[in-house]
């Protein structure tokens, strides 16, 4: 028996009713998730598909997916699981053999992609054009296997016609959640792991205005997994191991101008943040790293975050310093390498850190918990330069330098840089708001009078629309509104219905909202205000009654 079988074999409705309260809503059911915290119902199971989705926190999968997420499972745990608890004795051996089919498989999807995406980039001159105004030679473009998506379901059907099954293609992550190319109009890079196998693609967005998120990675799967990958590594392993040292850059561009430009001890972490599995195995090849991310806020605590992660496992780090936004900008503007420079990670944050925290309060906590893992000699030595930049005694910072050393590095918020995630569901109006977010982007933008809706979303909603707009969107926050895309569409819900729906809750909570601030500034008013404010409230109310009649 292999886990098709047991997924076949178990009803995810009952085996998430062990855990969740559901109720029959439709042709689903739905209850509140147990992955997030919330008051009304966003979490729904489809009996149909056997699938579970949230559209609160954006969990979503199979019967196996929600076992190993509800108990926090690892794979082998969940083989133990299955065996121990559900009878199915026999799964262990013959999924292992499973495993390695599937792999086998996959691997062969991805390199007959990637033949369709090189074919499609040489007839695309437009691209080809792009890409050579960013600077990359077409030497670099053939050798780094760059290529093209247009989209549609070209690629599907092409994949489908030389003989490899839908539900192949679809597991494999190249078609998406309505079964059109996942990629479209985006230019590829493959990924190769550190043994060149071709795991993996990342998408970035085609020509600029193009909808979706800038840059969209495969999904995780048996072969591909975002955080501990490296983009190039494969191919620059045996210059850092050489050099004994690595650069760690962001994106698919700053490694390939990095490259291009004899920088080959040179990794990208991908649009992701540096996670310990990343260091280790970085820590097979060097123990020390130089960062060169972008130059600007997020580049700049992204640094800062890193430097925690890499000090606690004992890395010597160092900050490349450049011009420019960031290291392909500088490689594009710049013909010389002479002002690329490495710098002690510790020397460069004293003197940048007042570019981006002019506060002296979080300045100093920022420059006291990045030096906290420097062994004796060193901390003392950025201690002494640290009480002449504030003039504060070396005593005193000794003794806030306990303080913090009582506690984990990672409380420090504030300058730890996130990931942008869809908002939380709070309130009443927060879910409303998400929905009628959901409902825009499974309509096309352009036909839509966005302006209607501004007034009625909260700042983190208004952003969120606009990152919709700008197609700056997360993988998360992108996955997400493709899903409940999915969902409305397979529902064949009536979009401008549920749009005046939505709208007009979001409406009333608004004008309530209105009347409890005038209420309030009513009671503090002097005499010659007191007026204008009670014919507000009655403008308001005046609203209130007719979008609560319409």
């Amino acid at each position: 028996m292999n886990l098709e079988e047991v997924k076949s074999s178990l009803d995810i409705v009952e085996i998430v009713s062990k855990y969740v309260k559901l109720k029959r809503s439709g042709s689903y059911y739905s209850g509140l998730c147990p992955f997030h915290k919330e008051t009304k119902p966003s979490f729904y199971v489809s009996p149909e598909r056997q699938i579970f989705k949230c559209f609160g926190c954006g969990e979503g999968g199979d019967v196996l997916k929600f076992l190993m997420k509800i108990e926090n499972l690892n794979f082998s745990q969940l083989i133990d699981k299955l065996k121990s608890e559900y009878g199915f004795s026999e799964l262990y051996n013959q999924e292992n053999k499973l495993d390695k089919n599937k792999i086998r498989k996959y691997l062969e999807i991805n390199y007959s992609a990637l033949k369709f995406f090189r074919l499609r980039l040489k007839e695309n001159l437009d691209v080809c054009n792009y890409l050579k105004s960013r600077g990359l030679s077409e030497k670099i473009l053939d050798f780094f296997e760059i290529g093209f998506s247009p989209g549609g379901t070209l690629l599907r059907d092409y994949l489908y016609s030389i003989g490899y099954s839908f539900d192949e293609i679809k597991e494999i992550g190249l078609v998406d959640a309505q079964n059109f190319d996942r990629f479209k109009s985006r230019i590829i890079f493959p990924l190769r792991d550190e043994n060149g196998r071709l795991v993996g693609f990342t998408g970035r967005v085609f020509p600029n205005n193009a909808m979706g998120v800038k840059y969209l990675n495969s999904p995780d799967s048996l072969i591909f997994k975002k955080s501990k990958f490296l983009y190039g590594l494969y191919y620059a392993k045996e210059y850092i191991l050489n050099l004994k040292k690595i650069i760690l850059t962001e994106g698919q561009f700053d490694f390939l101008l990095s490259w291009q430009n004899n920088f080959k001890n040179v990794a990208a972490i991908s649009g992701v943040a540096l996670t310990q599995d990343h260091l280790l195995k970085i820590k097979k090849l060097c123990d020390k790293i130089i960062f060169a991310f972008d130059n600007d806020e997020a580049g700049f605590k992204a640094s800062l975050r890193s430097n925690l992660l890499a000090k606690k496992l004992g890395f010597n780090t160092y900050k490349l310093v450049y011009q420019g936004k960031d290291l392909a900008e500088y490689f594009l503007l710049y013909s010389s390498n002479s002002n690329v420079y490495e710098e002690k990670f510790e020397n460069w944050l004293i003197k940048e850190v007042f570019n981006f925290y002019q506060d002296k309060k979080e300045a100093l906590k920022i420059l006291l918990s990045q030096v906290r893992f420097l062994d004796a000699l060193e901390l003392n030595e950025y201690l002494e330069k640290i009480s002449d930049l504030f003039k504060i005694s070396k005593t005193l910072l000794e003794k806030e330098l306990h303080a913090l050393k009582d506690q984990d590095s990672f409380e420090f918020e504030d300058f730890l840089v996130k990931e942008k995630e869809i908002v939380e569901e709070k309130s009443l109006e927060d879910k409303f708001s998400l929905k009628l977010i959901s409902l825009i982007y499974s309509l096309n933008l352009d036909s839509l009078k966005i302006d209607e809706f501004l007034d009625y979303l909260n700042d983190d909603f208004k952003n969120l629309l606009i990152r919709i707009i700008k197609r700056e969107l997360t993988d998360k926050e992108y996955d997400y509104l493709e899903m409940s895309k999915s969902f409305y569409l397979t529902n064949k819900i009536d979009f401008d219905k549920e749009i005046k729906k939505v709208l007009k809750n979001l409406k009333i909570i608004y004008f309530k909202k209105t009347l409890k601030k005038l209420t309030d500034e009513l009671k503090s008013a002097k005499d010659d205000e007191s007026q204008q404010i009670i014919e507000k409230i009655k403008q308001v109310n005046k609203q209130l009654k007719i979008t609560i009649k319409n």
